[in-house]
C-alpha cells in the first residue's frame, strides 16, 4: 500500500479515536423534564448523588398571578429507566423542612420507585431554597413564653413580605404549579409527618393531579394532633416499656424504669454540663426528651438505660439526648415565619390549653404539654392569621389510591389519629408496623410495600405481610 494511503488511513483512525474519546468524556446533556422547561443544572450532593436542580417562579399570592413572584427550589433525581413512567413528589416533614436537603436519603429510600419514576423534591415556600423567610438569629429560650412572644412580635413587625401567604394550602397550590411547569400528568405523592398534612391538602385542592398518595406517620386533617400529644406519648411509652419488660435482658437491667421516671419528673431542676453545653433539666425538659426518644425505634431502645442512669445520678445521657433532639433555644426551623403561620393558623395545629389538659390526664407529658399549649396561645396572638382555605379542618373523601402507614408506637401521629380513614379513602389501605415510631419508611419492608403500591397504582390486594415481622432494635442495657 502506498505510503500516502497509509498516512490517510492513520489520520482517519486517529480522528475516529479522538471522536470516540470526546463522545465518552463530554459532559452529559442537561436533564429535561417532560415539558422541556425550565433549565436544570447539575447539583452535587456531597459526592454521593448527582441530581438536577432548578428554580421555578410562582406568584407569592396565587390570587394575583400578575403580582410579585417568589422562587421555589427543585431537585430531581431522574428515573433510571428512560423514559420515566411519571414522577413521585416527596414532601418533607416539619413544617419547615427542606425537601431538597434530603435528596441523598430520598434517593436511597425510594430506590425501587426511582427505577421507573423521577424523584422530585420541592422546598416548601418560605423554607430551604424557596424564598426562605426567617426571623433574626437570636438566643431565645424555647420554653420562655414571654421571650418567644416578644421575639415574634418584633420579627413580624419588620417583615417586608406578607406572612399570611406561607401556609399549607398555598404551598399545595405551588406543588401543582410545579407539576404543570415540569409537564407531568398525574403524580405519585409521598408525605411523611407534616408532609402527610401537605399531601392531603394537595389531594383535596388538586384531585385530578394525583395518581397515588402515601401518608406516612400522618393524621387525618380533622385531628388536632398537638392537643393529643400527651395521651399519644403515654400510649407509645407504655408499649415501649412493655417490650422492655418482656425482654429478659432489659427486664433484669431495668426492673423499675416506670417508677424511676416518675421520680425524675418529681425532682427539682438539675444543671448538667456536657461537651455540647450546659443545660438546666427540669421535669418538662426530662419529659420532652423522653417523648423525643420515643419517636423512633432506635431512640426508644435507649429510654430504659437513659432513665435508669439519671435516676442513679448520672444525667449525662439524658442531657445529650436533650441537646440532640429537643434543645433549649429556638433553632433555625423555629425561626421560620412559615412555621409560625402554619402552627398558629391551621385547625389541625390548634392548641387549646383546656382541651390539652383534659386529654393529657395521666400522661407523663401532661405538665409539659399544657405549658406548651399556654405558650402557643400567648405567642400566636402576635402572629397574623394565615390564609387557610375554608373547611381545612375537615375530612374530604377521595377515591384516589391512598396507602396509610403508621408506626405501632408512634407518639405523635399514631393509628388512632387515622380513625375514619375508610370513609375518607375507601380505595386506600392502612398498614401498621408494630414497634415502629414516627415514620416507617426507613424499614426495607416498608420501602418494598411503597414501591409495589406505586407500581400497581392501587391498594387493592397490596402485599404488606412483611410489616408484621419488622423487628425493633434491642434495648441498650449497659
Amino acid at each position: 500500500m502506498p505510503g500516502w494511503v497509509l498516512g490517510i488511513v492513520g489520520v482517519a483512525l486517529l480522528a475516529a479515536l479522538a471522536l470516540a474519546i470526546w463522545i465518552r468524556t463530554r459532559p452529559p446533556a442537561p436533564w429535561l423534564p417532560p415539558s422541556g422547561a425550565p433549565s436544570f443544572s447539575k447539583c452535587d450532593y456531597q459526592g454521593e448523588l448527582a441530581a438536577w436542580c432548578a428554580q421555578v417562579a410562582v406568584p407569592e399570592d396565587p390570587s394575583k398571578p400578575a403580582g410579585r413572584t417568589i422562587s421555589l427550589r427543585l431537585t430531581v433525581v431522574p428515573a433510571t429507566a428512560k423514559p420515566a413512567r411519571g414522577a413521585l413528589f416527596y414532601l418533607e416533614g416539619g413544617p419547615g423542612g427542606a425537601a431538597s436537603a434530603s435528596a441523598i436519603r430520598v434517593n436511597q429510600l425510594f430506590a425501587k420507585v426511582g427505577r421507573t419514576r423521577d424523584l422530585v423534591m420541592v422546598d416548601q415556600r418560605g423554607a430551604g431554597g424557596s424564598s426562605a423567610l426567617s426571623c433574626p438569629d437570636r438566643h431565645v429560650r424555647a420554653a420562655d413564653a414571654a421571650a418567644v412572644t416578644a421575639y415574634l412580635r418584633s420579627c413580624f413587625a419588620g417583615l417586608r413580605r406578607d406572612p399570611r401567604l406561607y401556609t399549607t394550602g398555598v404551598a399545595a397550590d405551588d406543588l401543582d404549579a410545579v407539576r404543570r411547569t415540569l409537564g407531568y400528568g398525574r403524580i405519585d405523592v409521598y408525605g411523611g409527618s407534616y408532609g402527610a398534612t401537605l399531601a392531603q391538602a394537595f389531594l383535596r385542592r388538586h384531585p385530578a393531579s394525583v395518581r397515588t398518595v402515601v401518608l406516612d406517620g400522618g393524621s387525618l386533617p380533622d385531628v388536632r394532633i398537638y392537643e393529643r400529644t400527651a395521651a399519644n406519648a403515654q400510649r407509645a411509652l407504655d408499649g415501649q416499656l412493655a417490650r422492655c419488660a418482656a425482654a429478659p435482658a432489659c427486664r433484669r437491667a431495668f426492673p423499675h424504669v416506670r417508677r424511676e421516671l416518675d421520680a425524675l419528673l418529681a425532682r427539682a431542676p438539675r444543671r448538667v454540663t456536657i461537651p455540647q453545653g450546659s443545660f438546666l433539666l427540669g421535669p418538662d425538659e426530662v419529659a420532652w426528651t423522653i417523648a423525643a426518644l420515643s419517636s423512633t425505634a432506635d431512640g426508644a431502645a435507649l429510654i430504659p438505660f437513659t432513665v435508669d442512669t439519671a435516676a442513679h445520678g448520672d444525667y449525662r445521657p439524658l442531657a445529650r439526648a436533650f441537646s440532640d433532639d429537643v434543645g433549649a433555644e429556638l433553632d433555625a426551623r423555629a425561626r421560620l415565619v412559615m412555621v409560625w403561620e402554619i402552627l398558629c393558623s391551621e385547625p389541625w395545629a390548634a392548641l387549646d390549653p383546656a382541651a390539652t389538659a383534659r386529654d393529657a390526664r395521666g400522661s407523663y407529658l401532661a405538665h409539659a404539654a399544657l405549658a406548651r399549649a399556654r405558650l402557643f396561645r400567648r405567642a400566636c396572638a402576635v402572629v397574623p392569621r394565615g390564609r387557610v382555605p375554608a373547611g381545612s379542618g375537615s375530612v374530604v373523601g377521595s377515591r384516589a389510591p391512598v396507602l396509610l402507614l403508621a408506626g405501632g408506637e408512634d407518639p405523635l401521629d399514631p393509628a388512632a389519629n387515622l380513625r375514619g380513614w375508610r370513609r375518607a379513602y375507601p380505595d386506600g389501605t392502612l398498614v401498621v408496623v408494630p414497634a415502629e415510631g414516627h415514620g416507617t419508611i426507613e424499614s426495607p419492608c416498608v420501602q418494598s410495600i411503597v414501591a409495589r403500591f406505586v407500581a400497581r397504582g392501587s391498594a387493592t390486594g397490596l402485599d404488606a405481610a412483611c410489616a408484621a415481622h419488622v423487628s425493633p432494635p434491642p434495648f441498650l442495657t449497659g
